[in-house]
């Protein structure tokens, strides 16, 4: 069959439906995935609220019983439902259908495997995926087997009892959440009502066509709206989620998005007061993070940046706390680790709630000069291979820079980070300084060194960071 192979990410499946992504494809992923597990009986199903992911779903359900597995299928439901679903009940497997923050024309699939006769468990990575792909290119012959079967399931009302019975707030919370038209839709608001908040949730309804904005809260311009009806309102705070429910933006009380940074601090310093133990964060982590953690004497590690990525080197170091500042958090001590954003949404709310005056809080802690993390167009097929040469001239040149993912440049005064992305067609730039003329200057310089190696930089690059453009390299 047609394989279009760049589908198969670091990490999960991702593609443009139908071009990429279609019934075909998806029955065949799903047929191999029966036989590179034979171990697993029961797959956990659900999807998004794409116009593609019912159809997607439909197909990967048929494929599944037609080799004997039991399907528990949950339909539309985030990721809070689809882990939940998996880590409470025991079942042996997951296959997630999203295209996450992506725009509506995409989707993908999230692997997950719990019991597959191997010590590792989790979302399956690189070496699986490389291997599921082969297995879908030879094209396998289908032997019907009995026993399979798709069991409709919906843990709603146990998800609802296992995650407010970790929550303990100082007061009751007015809550603002704005879902996107997502899966999240209304459980966010079922599950700050009965820890007895006042909530009103925009845009619960589900829509694959988004027509309120895309459901990606990294970006700054899909959180305005939830950004005026929190000062409106007067609420406390609000959330904003994605498409698929493993990230969301906060919101404090005066109406301001409070960036990802900030949040892995709160965080870290929650986990911190109960636990002494070391911390996991992305090459994107703030300088003024990594100085307080430094100055506390704890123990923080880089790591690639995608949640599976992160899980598994908290397992590895046995860590309290890890996450990604593009919204991604992870809790070992209180919560299973899927990476879902409902569990998040409410040790944020913890936190606020022990607070007179939570914007007050977010003002005081340390921050540095930051750029927006900058998407430069580049082909799947490139994009590795341009970090690569961006390595190898560092390395010739002598920089300091951290490898783990990309090329994290360290400068006296801050650092930038070039990585190619995991699920698009893009090289992701970011950069930090100690003082606004900081970050100007390492702007300034790392743009150079990226283009000399082939990042296709362009004036548009400068304009995004507020710079002028210099003759491109």
């Amino acid at each position: 069959m047609r394989l279009n192979s760049n589908i198969f990410r670091a990490y999960d499946i991702r593609g443009v439906y139908p071009r990429d992504l279609n019934i075909r494809v998806v029955s065949a992923i799903a047929i191999a995935f029966a036989k590179q597990y034979p171990l697993v009986k029961t797959i956990v199903v659900s999807h998004d609220t794409r116009k593609s992911s019912p159809v997607l779903a439909k197909a990967i359900n048929r494929a599944l019983v037609s080799v004997g597995k039991k399907v528990i299928f949950l339909g539309t439901a985030p990721d809070p439902l689809f882990y939940f679903s998996i880590f409470n009940y025991g079942f042996d497997a997951g296959m997630m259908i999203s295209g996450s923050h992506n725009p509506p024309e995409y989707n993908g699939l999230t692997l997950h495997i719990q019991k597959s006769g191997k010590k590792e468990k989790g979302d399956i990575v690189l070496k699986d995926l490389e291997a599921l792909k082969n297995l879908v290119l030879k094209g396998l012959k289908v032997i019907p087997l009995q026993g399979g079967k798709v069991v409709p399931f919906y843990p709603l009302e146990d998800y609802l009892e296992a995650v407010t019975a970790k929550i303990k707030l100082a007061k009751p919370l007015k809550v603002l959440v704005d879902s996107g038209n997502g899966a999240m839709g209304f459980l966010p608001e079922l599950v700050f009502k009965k820890l007895g908040c006042r909530v009103k949730t925009l845009y619960g309804e589900f829509d694959s066509r988004f027509p309120h904005h895309l459901p990606d809260p990294y970006l700054e311009e899909n959180r305005l709206t939830a950004q005026k009806a929190v000062l409106k309102g007067k609420f406390d705070l609000g959330f904003v989620y994605d498409g698929d429910g493993d990230r969301v933006a906060v919101i404090d009380n005066k109406g301001r998005s409070v960036t990802g940074d900030l949040c892995f601090l709160m965080l870290a310093r929650q986990a911190l007061e109960k636990k002494k133990g070391s911390l996991v964060h992305d090459a994107r982590i703030s300088q003024a993070f990594l100085d307080e953690m430094k100055q506390k004497r704890v123990k923080t590690y880089f790591s690639v940046s995608h949640h599976t990525a992160v899980i598994k080197k908290i397992r590895q170091v046995k860590a309290i706390f890890g996450g990604e500042v593009t919204l991604h958090f992870l809790f070992p001590l209180e919560w299973h680790l899927g990476d879902e954003a409902m569990f998040a949404s409410l040790m944020l709310a913890e936190i606020a709630s022990r607070k007179k005056d939570f914007a007050r809080y977010v003002d005081s802690l340390p921050k540095y000069f930051a750029s927006p993390e900058v998407f430069i167009p580049c082909p799947d097929e490139k994009k590795f291979k341009i970090i690569k040469k961006l390595q190898k001239y560092l390395k010739a040149k002598k920089y300091k820079f951290i490898d783990v993912d990309g090329a994290r440049i360290n400068f006296p005064n801050g650092w930038a980070l070039a990585r190619a992305a995991n699920t698009t067609p893009f090289i992701k730039c970011r950069f930090e300084g100690k003082t606004e003329k900081d970050l100007k200057q390492i702007v300034t310089k790392a743009l150079e060194i990226f283009a000399k190696v082939g990042i296709p930089v362009t004036t548009d690059t400068y304009k995004e960071l507020g710079l002028r453009s210099k003759n491109l390299v």
